[in-house]
């Protein structure tokens, strides 16, 4: 009965949304919303992530672009992929390339955004697929946000404290002393009074001593939240077709840059040293005369470039 009412309404702001929101008649320099991005910040315009795994490269380009109240207006993405196939104890990967397109638009306390995703398989026409969809949700007084289709957000103030996603699973963002988020905690709402630990991930990483002076927040993007795993289309943080908490739409952001994630082996258990400790891999930051980042090696050797607007 409880997930009934909840959609129904969340049904009846999805039809007010609809009929708001003729893309047509939206002007993005000159709509209100109670969601402000963080003044006074450099604004990026690109990232794109690249790996090497066994000889495959991988990557991933994202594009911003922004309205005239600074707020994220575009995101066009070009990612390089490969879908693995298991057959007869063998693994086989088939190139991908990903394109996709994603538009934010801002009403008051609502938002939605529209997004589509292409996928082509040179070698496997027939697995081709282009997608479409929109997402919408609600802004609290804070410019925060509130609800999602499939996600309900708590804050403390402008600090995201949970995150409850249909299905049962419950998000915890963790922090450090200086509010950097250095990890999640996932665990299953049992009943009204009890749930089980799902997954710990409270200790995933640390950071430097470098403040973040871009509007982009790294660790949202690089996925240590672990919040927007609760929505559908975003469970896979590089490939997402749109950002969230990489520009603040979910509260309070990381306020230092990262700089070490914890040490896995490829079953995911944790790497201990000589003496038994949790062993990080320290990444490296790069930076131009003006003391912005523009590029971020972490400790898998994974590669971020950053670029901005002009």
């Amino acid at each position: 009965m409880k997930n009934l009412f909840k959609f129904i309404i969340f049904s009846l702001f999805a039809v007010t949304i609809a009929a708001c929101s003729d893309s047509e008649d939206y002007n993005p320099d000159t709509a209100v919303s109670l969601y402000e991005p963080v003044p006074g910040r450099r604004m990026v315009a690109q990232v794109k992530t690249t790996n090497n795994v066994n000889g495959r490269d991988y990557s991933w380009e994202h594009n911003f672009s922004y309205d005239a109240q600074g707020r994220i207006k575009e995101i066009n993405s070009n990612i390089v992929h490969y879908r693995a196939v298991s057959f007869e104890n063998r693994t086989y990967y088939y190139l991908c390339n990903i394109t996709s397109k994603a538009n934010y638009y801002f009403y008051g306390d609502k938002f939605h955004v529209e997004y589509s995703i292409s996928k082509e398989y040179p070698d496997m026409p027939s697995w081709n697929t282009i997608n479409s969809g929109k997402d919408q949700g609600l802004f609290n007084e804070n410019g925060t946000i509130a609800k999602m289709a499939t996600i309900d957000l708590t804050y403390s103030f402008t600090q995201l404290k949970l995150a409850y996603a249909d299905g049962g699973s419950i998000y915890e963002p963790k922090r450090d002393e200086r509010g950097n988020v250095i990890g999640y905690v996932v665990r299953y709402q049992m009943d009204a009074a009890s749930d089980s630990l799902m997954l710990d991930r409270s200790k995933e990483y640390m950071y430097s001593g470098t403040k973040n002076n871009t509007n982009f927040d790294f660790s949202g993007y690089f996925g240590y939240w672990g919040i927007e795993r609760g929505i559908d289309v975003l469970k896979t943080e590089y490939y997402a077709p749109y950002q969230l908490t990489a520009f603040g739409m979910m509260g309070a952001s990381s306020n230092y840059l990262p700089i070490a994630m914890l040490s896995r082996d490829s079953k995911g258990n944790v790497v201990k040293d000589e003496k038994g400790n949790s062993k990080y891999l320290e990444g490296e930051w790069t930076f131009d005369s003006a003391k912005y980042p523009v590029q971020f090696v972490d400790g898998s050797g994974r590669k971020t470039e950053i670029r901005y607007v002009d």
